[in-house]
């Protein structure tokens, strides 16, 4: 029993050492240096029974310092009043028509969006999204201009939790910025995975030359496969976390919506990440299973220093859970004390998006089943 406690408890602080490497740090775009000129921007926010989302991200871009910009929002057949809302704080409103060969969705309504964009650099935005300072918006620009206006700049927004259920998609948070191979200790070592749909800033002329959204319509994530794109036309990809930056509201309609959102990407969105990198995520998770395995066994051996040693790693393995956590969002202190149901129901969530991808071949989302 106590050779088995000891190995068990090696295994967890193993998978507490990949915890620590696979997500060594986060970088967002830096404060604004010097006056240096921007172009003129398109931000298209493409937008499908969006009425009570859209407010909060119009008003956050009106507070922007910069102005040099155009809101067009592209309704993708909303049955609310999207237009209306989107019309009453100043955005010009397109109705989404096919572009090329492409279906219905958002791919094609930001496809549609970019071909009446006026800007030289087009900014793609989720409805849900909301810049979190007056600057936001400059800095994201002076970030993309040090890169020379050229290829991909995408956030990760930070993720505002306002209902209990919300605090489900912490490990999801967690592993969408780790799975991206860009926040490793290793940090520039790995090619990025792809880019975070929610903000992505590019200019028009890579964006045509690349085919856009159009070119990467075949894939389900559309974010990962515009990536594709540039990358396979020499195009950078950087990629950012959002905290202080811009924010998000995730599956605010309930559990439903959150499992749904989660089904669609999650098996996809895994194919992209390093091998070496899903390896450490893989060890990570199979710690917390470890951690409170010896934490079980220490009462079996009813010794007090194997006890003591048990809840430690625990609780070391909580306080990294919740800093994890709070790098990705303001989620709740219990993830510190319940983190291992956080990661069964991610885990199920998982298994259960593999299924859908792997052999229904399809997912549902907003009433629309996406073929796989």
């Amino acid at each position: 029993m106590e050779t088995l406690y000891l190995v068990v408890q090696i295994l967890s602080l193993l998978g507490l050492l990949c915890g620590v490497l696979m997500f060594w740090s986060t970088r967002k775009p830096p404060a604004k240096e010097g006056n240096q000129p921007l172009p003129a921007l398109s931000i298209i926010i493409p937008a499908r029974n969006e009425a009570l989302r859209l407010p909060p991200l119009l008003k956050s871009l009106q507070q922007q310092s910069w102005k040099r910009f155009e809101i067009i929002v592209v309704d993708d057949g909303s049955s609310d009043h999207t237009a209306e809302v989107a019309l009453s704080y100043g955005a010009k409103v397109l109705n989404s028509k096919q572009v090329g060969g492409m279906s219905p969705g958002k791919s094609n309504a930001c496809a549609y969006g970019a071909q009446s964009a006026k800007g030289e650099w087009l900014l793609f935005l989720d409805a849900d999204v909301q810049l979190a300072d007056e600057d936001s918006l400059e800095r994201m620009m002076n970030s993309f201009s040090k890169q020379e206006g050229k290829g991909i700049l995408s956030i990760q927004p930070y993720h505002r939790i306002l209902k209990c259920y919300e605090n489900l998609s912490v490990i999801f948070n967690i592993i969408v910025l780790t799975g991206m191979n860009v926040f490793t200790v290793w940090k520039g070592k790995f090619a990025t995975a792809g880019s975070f749909g929610p903000c992505i800033l590019c200019d028009k002329e890579s964006y045509i030359s690349t085919g856009g959204h159009e070119a990467a319509e075949e894939s389900i994530m559309d974010d990962f496969a515009l990536s594709d794109v540039f990358l396979a036309k020499d195009l950078p990809v950087t990629n950012y976390a959002g905290r202080g930056i811009i924010n998000m509201r995730m599956y605010e309609e309930g559990t439903k919506q959150l499992l749904e959102g989660w089904t669609k990407n999650l098996a996809t969105a895994s194919q992209s990440t390093h091998r070496f990198v899903m390896m450490l995520i893989q060890l990570w998770i199979f710690g917390v299973i470890m951690a409170v395995s010896a934490t079980i066994l220490a009462f079996l051996t009813e010794s007090s220093v194997a006890l003591l040693c048990g809840i430690i790693v625990y609780l070391l393995y909580g306080g990294h859970v919740y800093f994890l956590a709070r790098r990705a969002g303001n989620f709740h202190l219990m993830m510190f004390l319940f983190y291992p149901f956080f990661v069964l129901f991610f885990t199920a969530v998982f298994l259960y998006s593999l299924y859908r991808t792997h052999v229904l071949h399809s997912v549902m989302w907003k009433g629309r089943k996406i073929k796989v």
